[in-house]
C-alpha cells in the first residue's frame, strides 16, 4: 500500500464527514459516536480509498508488535463498530468491502474537504490606539456588569441542551422507556439483520443492549413499570388483534394481559399509572367504533373505559399518565391525517369526573406525549406528515392546567419523535434518517439503471413524466418543507414549483395537455387537491376534492381528476371536475390509486394502500359497470400504464418489474431491481424509461439529553 500523495485533514463520503485530525465522525453535521481505535481503522481506509488495506497493514499501523491474537479480535470488533456507525451492511456494503483472507477496501467515493480559510487579521493602526483602548475598557466594564447581574440574580446563563446518541445500531430503534432509576432504557429494535422487532434494554454508558424477547412475531412499545420489576409491551397476534404482554425487566416468562384491536400505529403502547396496578391502553368494544382509552388491571385483566370519542373520528391513542396519576394526556385523531393533544382529569378512584380538554389546535400529526417529572409540562411530537415530525413542549399552568402555546424544541431537529423523560430529568427520543432518490430503468436494451442527478440527501419521490416526456414532476423536502419540483427528463435543472412552507405536499399528476399539475396538500391537516401551472404560479385549491390521501390522476380528456376518499366510510375511488365541483363515487367494492387506460375506456385501480403485503389491481369501465380483478398481486404503491400494458412491482424489497400485457392477459418479468422501493412509478411516453424511487438511507436512532429542563 503506497502512501497517499497528500493526506487531507477532513473528508466527505455519502452523508458523512470525517475530521481525521480531530478523530470525529459526523453525519449531516451531527456527531456520530465512534471509539478511538475503530476511528483510526476508518481513517486508514479513508486515506486509501479504492485500495486494498490488508489486515497485516492494519496491524502494523495500529497495533504494536507481538499482539497478533489481540489484533485479530481488535480488527474484527473495529470493523463491526465502523459498520454500525455508518449503517453499512457486510453482505451488501456501500462503504467497506471485505476481501476474504486479504483485508478491506473503502469503496464509496471520498472527497477531500478544503480547510477553512483563516480570518484576516488587520494590523492595528497606531493613530487609533486610544480608540481601541476605550473600546477594550467598555468591553471589560460590560463583562463585569454582566457577571454582577448574573450573580445578583442567582442564575447561571442558560445553554441549549446538547443531544448525544444513545444508540447507533443498524435499522430502527424506537419507543424508548426509562427505568425508574433512569440508568437503563428499554426500546424496540429490529435487530442487526433488520428482520424483526424485539424488546431490548440498554444500560446508559454501555455499548451493547440486552435482548429480552425472542418470539418470531414483532414486539413494540415497551413500558417500564413504576417499581422497575416489569416491562409491558405489545405484540401483533393477527391482522386485527394485538396482545398486551408483561415480562420481568431482566427477561423471562411472559404473561398476556389482554388483547386489543390492532388499528393504530404500532409504536403506540400502554402507559403505566404510577400506582403500578393499572395500565392505560387503546382499544374498542366492537369493529365499528372509534378507538378509546381503557384502564387495564395488571392483576385481573379487567378493562374499564375512560374516553368516549365521537363516532366520526378514528379515536384516541398515545396515552400518558401524569406523574401524580391525576391526569391522562393522549392524542385524539380527528382524521386519518391529523389529531391534537387532549387532557383528561382522573379522580382518586381513577374515574373521569368530566370530559377531556383539548390543549393543542394544530390539527396535524401528533404523537407520543411525555410528562416532565414535575407534571407541569408535556413534550410531544407533531408535524404535517410522518416525514416532518419534530419535538414540541407545552406548559400547563394552574389553575386547571391551563395550556400555554406549544414551543418547538429546536435542539432536537427534524424527524424526531417518541419522547421519554426519566424521573431524574433525562430526555430520550427517536431521530429518524430518511433519504429516498429517484431512479430510472431502461425498459429496452440492457435494462440500464440510472440514479438521476436531481436527487438530494432528503426525500425525493413520486416522480411523474410530463405528457411530452421532456420534464419530470416530483415531491421533495430538500428545502426544509415538502414541495412540488420539476426538472428536465435527464434529472437536470430542478426548479421548485410550490412554496407552501409547511404542510405536507406530494403526489404530482400532469394534466393531459401538460399545462397543469394536480397535487396533494394538507394545510390544517386536511388532504385536498390543488392545481398549479406547470410553469409556476399560485396554486388553486380544487373544491370537492377533500380526501384521506390525495394521490390523483387526470382523465384522458382532462375533464376529471380521480382521487381516493373515505367520505363514504370506506376507501373508494372518486372523481371531481377539473374545475372543481361535486365529487362522484366510482368504485363500490373499495379502491385507492386509480389511472385511466390510454384509450380512456377503463379505470384501473388498487384495492388497498400503504400496506406491507401486496394487494390486487382491479378495473371498471369509465362509464360505469362491473368491477373485475385484473392482477392478483401487486406492490401497493403506484403502477404505470403504457401502450402495451401495465408495469408494476412484485413487492417492496428487491422487486421484479413485471409487465401485464393488455392483448394476452399474460404477465412478463422485465427486470429485477435492488433495494427497498419507495412511492412513485411512471413510464415515459415513448416507453423507453421507467421512473421509480427507492430508499437510500433509512433508520432511526435514540438520542439522549442530560439535565433536561
Amino acid at each position: 500500500m503506497e502512501p497517499p500523495a497528500a493526506v487531507p485533514k477532513s473528508v466527505r463520503f455519502g452523508l458523512f464527514e470525517a475530521d481525521l485530525a480531530a478523530g470525529e465522525l459526523r453525519k449531516r453535521g451531527r456527531k456520530v459516536p465512534l471509539q478511538d481505535q475503530p476511528f483510526q481503522v476508518l481513517a486508514l481506509l479513508l486515506r486509501h480509498p479504492g485500495e486494498v488495506v490488508t489486515r497485516e497493514e492494519l496491524q502494523q499501523a495500529l497495533w504494536p508488535a507481538g499482539t497478533f491474537v489481540e489484533f485479530e479480535h481488535g480488527v474484527n470488533t473495529a470493523i463491526k463498530k465502523i459498520r454500525q456507525a455508518l449503517g453499512d451492511d457486510a453482505d451488501n456494503p456501500r462503504f467497506i468491502e471485505t476481501l476474504p483472507r486479504k483485508g478491506y477496501r473503502f469503496i464509496a467515493p471520498v472527497e477531500a474537504l478544503a480547510p477553512p480559510a483563516p480570518a484576516p487579521v488587520a494590523a492595528p493602526r497606531r493613530r487609533h490606539g486610544l480608540l481601541w483602548a476605550g473600546v477594550a475598557l467598555l468591553v471589560v466594564v460590560a463583562a463585569g456588569t454582566g457577571v454582577w447581574l448574573l450573580r445578583s440574580s442567582g442564575r447561571a446563563p442558560e445553554t441549549a441542551p446538547e443531544p448525544v446518541p444513545l444508540t447507533g445500531y443498524l435499522g430502527y430503534e424506537w419507543s424508548p422507556s426509562f427505568s425508574p432509576e433512569g440508568d437503563r432504557v428499554a426500546f424496540a429494535w429490529n435487530g442487526p439483520k433488520r428482520d424483526n422487532f424485539d424488546v431490548y434494554v440498554k444500560q446508559i454508558g454501555e455499548d451493547q443492549p440486552v435482548r429480552l424477547t425472542k418470539d418470531p412475531a414483532a414486539e413494540y412499545a415497551p413500558a417500564w413499570s413504576p417499581d422497575g420489576r416489569s416491562i409491558a409491551f405489545v405484540r401483533p397476534l393477527s391482522p386485527e388483534r394485538s396482545g398486551v404482554f408483561l415480562m420481568p425487566a431482566i427477561g423471562g416468562p411472559e404473561r398476556k394481559l389482554t388483547e386489543v384491536w390492532r388499528e393504530h400505529w404500532e409504536w403506540d403502547g400502554p402507559s403505566w399509572h404510577p400506582g403500578g396496578r393499572w395500565l392505560v391502553v387503546a382499544d374498542k368494544n366492537s369493529a365499528g367504533e372509534p378507538l378509546a382509552l381503557f384502564l387495564l388491571s395488571v392483576e385481573t385483566g379487567e378493562k374499564r373505559m375512560l374516553t368516549s370519542p365521537p363516532q366520526n373520528v378514528p379515536g384516541d391513542i398515545h396515552p400518558a399518565v401524569s406523574p401524580d396519576g391525576r391526569t391522562l394526556a393522549f392524542v385524539r385523531r380527528l382524521s386519518a391525517l391529523a389529531g391534537d393533544l387532549y387532557l383528561l382529569e382522573l379522580s382518586a378512584d381513577l374515574r373521569p369526573p368530566g370530559d377531556p380538554k383539548r390543549v393543542t389546535f394544530s390539527n396535524t400529526y401528533v404523537a407520543g406525549p411525555a410528562w416532565y417529572p414535575d407534571g407541569h409540562s408535556i413534550v410531544f411530537s407533531s408535524g404535517d406528515s410522518f416525514h416532518e415530525f419534530t419535538l414540541w413542549r407545552i406548559t400547563l399552568r394552574p389553575p386547571a392546567r391551563r395550556a400555554g402555546e406549544p414551543e418547538r424544541l429546536a435542539f432536537a431537529g427534524q424527524l424526531t419523535t417518541s419522547p421519554a423523560i426519566s424521573r431524574q430529568g433525562r430526555l430520550a427520543y427517536v431521530r429518524s434518517i430518511e433519504d429516498t432518490d429517484v431512479w430510472r430503468l431502461e425498459l429496452t436494451g440492457a435494462h440500464r439503471v440510472d440514479n438521476l442527478p436531481v436527487n438530494s440527501t432528503s426525500i425525493d419521490h413520486v416522480p411523474q413524466y410530463s405528457p411530452d416526456g421532456k420534464r419530470i414532476a416530483f415531491g421533495s423536502n430538500r428545502s426544509d418543507s415538502d414541495e412540488i419540483w420539476v426538472c428536465d427528463a435527464d434529472g437536470s435543472n430542478a426548479v421548485k414549483l410550490t412554496s407552501f412552507g409547511g404542510p405536507y405536499v406530494a403526489a404530482p399528476a400532469w394534466s393531459p395537455d401538460g399545462r397543469r399539475i394536480a397535487f396533494d396538500a394538507r394545510p390544517g391537516g386536511i388532504s385536498e387537491l390543488y392545481i398549479v401551472s406547470a410553469d409556476g404560479g399560485k396554486p388553486e385549491r380544487l373544491p370537492g376534492s377533500q380526501s384521506d390521501h390525495g394521490a390523483s390522476s387526470w382523465s384522458r380528456d382532462g375533464k376529471w381528476i380521480y382521487f381516493r376518499s373515505k367520505r363514504s366510510g370506506q376507501d373508494q375511488v372518486w372523481k371531481v371536475p377539473a374545475g372543481g365541483g361535486e365529487a362522484v363515487q366510482i368504485t363500490k367494492k373499495g379502491g385507492t390509486y386509480a389511472v385511466e387506460s390510454r384509450d380512456g375506456r377503463f379505470l384501473y385501480y388498487l384495492r388497498s394502500w400503504e400496506k406491507e403485503e401486496n394487494t390486487e389491481l382491479w378495473r371498471v369501465p369509465v362509464g360505469g359497470g362491473e368491477e373485475t380483478r385484473t392482477i392478483a398481486s401487486v406492490c401497493p404503491q403506484y403502477f404505470a400504464i403504457a401502450e402495451r400494458g401495465i408495469y408494476f412491482f412484485s413487492g417492496w424489497r428487491n422487486p421484479s418489474v413485471h409487465l401485464f400485457h393488455f392483448g394476452t392477459g399474460k404477465i412478463e418479468p422485465v427486470a429485477r431491481l435492488e433495494g427497498l422501493m419507495a412511492f412513485g412509478l411512471a413510464v415515459s411516453p415513448d416507453g423507453r424509461w421507467l421512473l421509480y424511487s427507492k430508499w437510500e438511507d433509512r433508520g432511526a436512532d435514540l438520542m439522549l439529553v442530560e439535565n433536561f429542563r
